[in-house]
């Protein structure tokens, strides 16, 4: 019987789940515990703790894959584990991982399908740039601050005092946002995205999440939220603005990044799903590298 086992992810599974994807230190987004809990009812993730590595397993489009796992474990160990769960159940293994763990993978296992994921693939920015948005590339930016600016404004620390409002600001973005009547994938991809920050919102304490509020005329018009994936790069999980002040989001990311005072060299701004409008936005704001994720697939049924 295999040794892995999993289970629903909770709350409190949240100590024991940072202690190993702190010893891993991995920038990726799928690397919080954050990020595990408020996709899992999406994405049926779940979890487990085995030989020192914490094991993640999801479903997409009806497929089982796995995270490559937390842990300073061996990877033939933890390779090995995921190989005998997924015999017993019938299924290929496929496995996740970053650039790095999966040239060790390439290494270990020659005969491994692998296969990059623009896709999923997260951007990451030096914090440096979003906060001083400095140069001719960041030109436009600074005219949609400026703008921004112009307006009676403030930011602050989102927080159990205006996290009320938040959740109001929410339900506004998603009637200039979403189509009620329209079933098509865009619109679905929205309300889960809602769904996910309504969860966060409700145990953004206990998940340990730093966000941040934009305010105009006092009143609520932008706000994001995140936690760090390793000891120098902070995720984006969220961000949200209303449409009628020109240079909200630019002005929501910049003061946000600019609170987090310079704790981490870089800021994971998560992947773009492969939609275009998503993808011309995230590139706009420069990447300094792509956090690049490869499906790295075992034989068949194994």
């Amino acid at each position: 019987m295999s040794v892995l086992s999993f289970k629903k992810v909770e709350i409190t599974d949240r100590e024991q789940a940072m202690k190993l994807l702190h010893e891993s230190n991995f920038r990726g987004c799928d690397y919080t515990f954050g990020n595990s809990f408020v996709w899992s009812g999406i994405y049926s993730i779940e979890h487990c703790f085995a030989e020192g590595f914490y094991f993640r397993r999801y479903s997409i489009e009806g497929e089982t894959a796995f995270t490559f796992p937390a842990g300073k474990g061996d990877i033939r160990t933890a390779v090995s584990l995921m190989e005998e769960y997924c015999k017993e159940i019938g299924i290929p293994l496929r496995i996740t991982a970053n650039k790095d763990i999966t040239e060790k993978l390439r290494e270990e296992y020659p005969d491994a399908g692998i296969e990059f994921n623009r896709d999923i693939s997260d951007y990451v920015y030096l914090a440096e740039d979003l906060e001083e948005l400095k140069g001719k590339k960041y030109h436009a930016k600074r005219n949609h601050l400026n703008r921004f600016y112009e307006n009676d404004w403030s930011f602050e620390p989102l927080t159990a005092d205006n996290i009320e409002e938040c959740r109001a600001m929410n339900k506004l973005w998603r009637e200039e946002n979403i189509d009620e009547c329209c079933h098509c994938s865009e619109t679905e991809s929205k309300l889960d995205e809602l769904c996910v920050v309504e969860i966060s919102l409700d145990h953004f304490d206990e998940l340990g999440y730093v966000g941040g509020v934009l305010r105009v005329n006092g009143e609520v018009q932008a706000f994001t939220f995140g936690e760090p994936s390793s000891d120098d790069c902070f995720v984006v999980h969220v961000e949200k603005a209303l449409r009628k002040y020109q240079g909200a989001y630019t002005a929501i990311n910049r003061e946000f990044v600019k609170s987090l005072g310079g704790r981490y060299k870089y800021i994971n701004r998560e992947e773009d799903t492969g939609a275009e409008g998503l993808r011309k936005a995230k590139l706009s704001y420069n990447p300094i590298f792509l956090e690049e994720k490869y499906n790295i697939t075992f034989g068949g049924t194994l």
